[in-house]
């Protein structure tokens, strides 16, 4: 079994860091998780 992950895997990984970085972001700035799943969820409603 090979160790490699395929670039779908690895894009994946690089989405859920940023999901990390911008929510830890948003705590020190004294934003809540929640507040922040909020915006993005209103903002992807209004694009569809």
């Amino acid at each position: 079994m090979s160790n490699q992950v395929d670039n779908g895997e690895l894009r994946e990984v690089d989405l859920d860091l940023e999901w990390v970085y911008l929510l830890l972001k948003a705590k020190k700035a004294g934003i809540k998780a929640e507040e922040v799943r909020q915006f993005f969820n209103e903002r992807s409603l209004q694009v569809m």
